[in-house]
Order: structure tokens, then sequence, then C-alpha cells
């Protein structure tokens, strides 16, 4: 791509683009620098408060649970993917392996996380929407909604893979 204006700058201006036809089209181009200072603050999560409070209420999670969960989130990528052992996890909270494993599995048959695919024998997983995003925010809008479980006529429609109100 080149600038309209004959230079080679890629942080602003107008270019042109050269669609399938052969054709130079106008394409304004902006990438903003990034503001110093910001990059060391870390990332971002948006969380959903009910369902935040549904976790702090939610009896049968103990504090290996939360703690789990927090680290989940803490490590998050975008689109809610989690890609960490549960050996990586243990040694972040400094819990044994085993204890990992079956906060996790408690996790997963709550819905809190959902399952994802094996990368290079990691196991992956997903945070589920309903209760954090990390992401575009109406892909997350979008995503939550589909988490969600939803009331008819006062009955709840069971589905193992979503949570209550997360």
């Amino acid at each position: 791509m080149h600038n309209a204006n004959g230079g080679e700058d890629l942080n602003s201006g107008l270019y042109e683009l050269v669609d399938e036809s052969g054709e130079a089209q106008p394409v304004y181009l902006h990438a903003p620098n990034k503001r110093k200072g910001l990059d060391r603050l870390g990332g971002w999560v948006i969380g959903w408060q009910e369902a935040t409070m549904n976790l702090a209420q939610e009896k049968s999670l103990n504090l290996t649970d939360h703690r789990v969960i927090l680290v989940l989130q803490a490590k998050l990528d975008f689109d809610n993917w989690i890609r960490l052992s549960h050996s990586e996890i243990g040694d972040l909270l400094d819990v044994k392996r085993p204890n990992i494993s079956t906060s996790m599995k408690k996790l997963l048959e709550m819905g809190i996380i959902l399952p994802g695919p094996s990368v290079k024998a990691v196991r992956t997983y997903r945070l589920n929407p309903a209760l954090a995003w990390k992401g575009d925010i109406k892909t997350g809008y979008k995503e939550r909604r589909k988490n969600l479980k939803l009331i008819q006529g006062g009955k709840k429609e069971e589905d193992p893979n979503q949570l209550p109100l997360l």
C-alpha cells in the first residue's frame, strides 16, 4: 500500500488499495500511536455484575475455585479463550495440580468455563461469555446473550453449558 500523497508514512493518510479488478481504490487509514504508559497497565476484561454476584453467592465454590476463576480472568485472551495447563495454574496459585484439576472439572460442569480444542497437548477452554468478556464489545454482547439461560413462562430451560444469570 502506498500513500496517495507519495509518502511511505504508515501511521495515517490516504492510501490506494488495489481490488480484485486491478483498480486502485482510495482508503483512509489511521493507526493511532500508543500512549506511553498504558501498555504497562495490563489487559482489560468486561465483567457482568449480576454474574459476579451469582458467583459470590454460589456455595458449592470453594476458595480454590474462586482463585482459579480469577487466574483464568487474568490470563484471558481475546474472545475469552484460555490456554493454560493445570500445572501452570497451580504454579501461579501455589496449589497442587490435582486440586486445580478438581476445580477445573467443577467449573466445566457448572458451565463457568466451556471446553475448547487441545493445542499441543494443552487443553483450551473458554470463559463463559455470560460471566465476563475480553474482545469486541458488540461480539461480547451477542456471545453473552447466547449463553444466558432463558426463562419462559416461569420455567427455566435446562442446559448444562449455560449459567443461570451468568
